[in-house]
């Protein structure tokens, strides 16, 4: 029994991870056009690698779940309200990559407190 435990939480991490795998792929390179960011991308993506297979090993199936969708949503919700402007030097400055980054970490918050509720649900009915 135990061992289709482990194998159920590999084959949810490996399933997260493919769908982060997707959404990276869509957002770093078909997308790459509509918002000109190399780095930020794959720091997102490598962030989000990392919380997947930490919530995996520890059995949690929310976090990694609003994980993918956070990355996604924050790119989709960074290209639609994102503003250029022009710093103090005469720069071109652009504020996607803090929606992005936001929408993010507030998405994986959203899953550790879900997480929590949800344990402590189960927890209260035995």
């Amino acid at each position: 029994m135990k061992s289709m435990d482990i194998k159920n939480k590999i084959l949810w991490g490996i399933s997260m991870i493919g769908l982060l795998g997707i959404s990276y792929w869509l957002s770093r390179f078909s997308f790459f056009e509509m918002h000109g960011m190399k780095q930020w991308p794959n720091l997102l993506a490598i962030l989000s690698i990392t919380i997947i297979v930490i919530a995996t090993i520890f059995g949690n199936r929310i976090i990694p779940v609003v994980t993918v969708v956070g990355y996604m949503s924050g790119f989709i919700l960074a290209m639609i309200f994102n503003t250029d402007g022009v710093d103090q030097g005469g720069g071109r400055t652009n504020n996607a990559w803090i929606i992005w980054g936001t929408v993010l970490i507030f998405s994986i918050l959203i899953g550790i407190i879900l997480g929590f509720i949800y344990k402590q649900r189960h927890e209260n009915e035995r």
